[in-house]
C-alpha cells in the first residue's frame, strides 16, 4: 500500500511540472548602435537589462514570424531581423549579432 501511495504522489507531483520549451538567447544590434540581449523561453521573451530587472514580453499570435509584447515594449521579427519598439518611440530595426556566441 505504501508503495502504491508513493507512486500516486510522485505521479501527481510530476503532472504539476510544466515544460517551458526550448531556451534561446540572441544578441541583436540595432540602428544607432543599440544592443539587445533577448532570452526566448516558451511563450515569453525577456530583454535582459544591464541594470535592473529584465523586460518580460508575452508571445502574441501572428500570421508569420514572431511577436512578443508588454504594455510598453514590442518585439516583432522573422528570421534574423526584428523590429523593437519602446512606447511611442520610433521602431528600431535590429539584426542578430553573428559575432556573439549562442
Amino acid at each position: 500500500m505504501k508503495k502504491v501511495l508513493g507512486v500516486v504522489l510522485l505521479t501527481a507531483a510530476l503532472a504539476g511540472c510544466t515544460t517551458i520549451g526550448p531556451v534561446r538567447r540572441v544578441a541583436y544590434v540595432c540602428e544607432g548602435g543599440t544592443a539587445l540581449d533577448v532570452l526566448y523561453t516558451g511563450e515569453t521573451a525577456r530583454i535582459m537589462a544591464t541594470v535592473g530587472k529584465p523586460i518580460v514580453l508575452q508571445q502574441r499570435e501572428t500570421g508569420s514570424g514572431f511577436w512578443y509584447e508588454s504594455p510598453t515594449h514590442s518585439l516583432r521579427g522573422k528570421g534574423e531581423e526584428v523590429t523593437y519598439t519602446v512606447g511611442r518611440m520610433a521602431p528600431m530595426t535590429c539584426r542578430e549579432d553573428m559575432r556573439q556566441p549562442r
